[in-house]
């Protein structure tokens, strides 16, 4: 069996991630290192991931799988257990030597020379099949605690600016009041106090969400209870150094999906391989032994001596239609898998350019929030609040004012964590390939 397959499952975890070279299914350290950055040590997520794949208890379920398979394909390859057969007489056979009393028969089955081997073909690419399946899993487990740790960072910048918001509305809170006292108008004030009621409404609503959030990345963690993340420090991705078009040349060939399909193709090949070594004879060798007691004359030339004979026996393989009915089958199933291949191939090149478009989107809005919308929804906002205070513009001109620039800048961390989002997301897709 391949190397790669004999390391020890629990040193994937702790490199976060192995990457699967193509169908040849090579071990990270094959691959450039410039090519193989650690999903570990990538930023944000990184920290969280190690003890998720340490604790997560489903990936200890596909691991315990993949080391069962381990296991098999020792015993695939061992001859047939041997049978012995012991035979008591109830009415003793009387021969010339003696009674026989006993018959003691040991034999071992030979099955054709090379069916051991493709046995062992099959368990082998088995449990192949069954590492990456577990690799799957691991970055299943990655793309939902990418979801849920940018969740919780989104909400966390969208409570933050509501409450920057009720702050400022409060301050004019007091001078709407002061206007009331001096007989302003007392609508001004409501819708003031009403806005400040939705926003507060609008912080609970978000608090809950972090909440449910928590309680989904606790259980990618495999801890019992939310999980307590107050302050992430964090910002937009950076915009990317390299050629973004290498994660789409990585999801050709070490996409982790694919190779489980080829694994499973190459065990019904080896299937089809066995089915066409049925056409040969099995083998059967052993020993017969008979214990004889005295003869009745006891002078008897061989008198008590247990006779004892060599067997071969050879199975007659005359039902070829049966045994090729099983190798085209198996190669159906490899040719089923081929198509299997194309689909998924088609379907990572799609989602990986989908990904690829949605990373581009963000970081283009990201840049325009930056440099236009929120400038410009600032310089608005304080040009409406001098006015107001200078009696120029009512309420309603704030408020509208606040709207906006909070909106803008939730949705500037909205995009922030897209981005992430779209990053993590292009990595797995790509076996663990990160950018920058």
């Amino acid at each position: 069996m391949n190397s790669q397959y004999c390391l020890n499952a629990r040193l994937y975890a702790s490199l976060a991630v192995v990457i699967i070279a193509g169908n040849s299914a090579l071990v990270a350290q094959e691959a450039s290192s410039e090519n193989t950055r650690s999903l570990s040590s990538a930023p944000l997520v990184g920290p969280y991931l190690i003890e998720s794949l340490e604790n997560n208890p489903i990936l200890q379920a596909y691991e315990r799988r993949y080391q069962a398979g381990r296991e098999s394909i020792e015993s695939a390859r061992a001859l047939p257990n041997p049978r012995i057969q012991i035979s008591h007489f109830v009415e003793s056979i009387q021969t010339r030597t003696g009674p026989q009393r006993q018959a003691i028969q040991l034999q071992q089955p030979l099955p054709p020379i090379g069916a051991r081997s493709r046995r062992q073909e099959i368990a082998s690419a088995h449990a192949e099949s069954l590492w990456h399946a577990f690799a799957i899993k691991q970055f299943e487990i990655v793309d939902q605690l990418a979801g849920q740790f940018f969740e919780i960072a989104y909400l966390s910048k969208a409570v933050a600016l509501a409450h920057e918001n009720t702050t400022l509305l409060r301050q004019l809170e007091s001078l709407a009041e002061e206007r009331v006292g001096s007989g302003g108008s007392l609508n001004d004030l409501l819708r003031l106090q009403l806005e400040i009621q939705r926003l507060e409404d609008r912080i609970a609503e978000l608090e809950t969400g972090k909440t449910l959030a928590a309680l989904e990345l606790s259980v990618l963690l495999g801890r019992t209870g939310p999980i307590a993340i107050s302050d992430i420090s964090w910002s937009p991705p950076e915009p990317l150094e390299a050629n973004a078009n290498r994660w789409l040349e990585a999801a050709e060939t070490r996409n982790p999906q694919i190779a489980l399909l080829s694994a499973l193709r190459q065990s019904q090949e080896a299937r089809a391989r066995l089915a066409k070594l049925a056409a040969r004879p099995d083998f059967n060798v052993g020993v017969n032994y008979i214990r004889t007691g005295d003869a009745v004359n006891p002078s008897t030339q061989g008198s008590g001596q247990d006779p004892w004979a060599v067997f071969v026996g050879v199975s007659l393989p005359i039902w070829k239609s049966a045994n090729n009915a099983v190798a085209r089958a198996a190669l159906l199933e490899a040719e089923a898998l081929d198509a299997e291949i194309d689909a998924l191939s088609l379907q990572i090149d799609s989602n990986t350019r989908k990904w690829t478009a949605k990373l581009n989107d963000s970081m283009n809005r990201i840049q325009r929030f930056n440099s236009q919308l929120i400038p410009l929804a600032r310089q608005s906002l304080d040009i409406t609040e001098a006015n107001y205070r200078a009696r120029k513009s009512d309420i309603l001109d704030i408020i509208e004012a606040e709207r906006t620039l909070i909106q803008l800048e939730t949705n500037y961390w909205r995009a922030a964590a897209d981005a992430w989002l779209a990053r993590w997301k292009l990595a797995t897709l790509s076996g663990g390939l990160w950018l920058n």
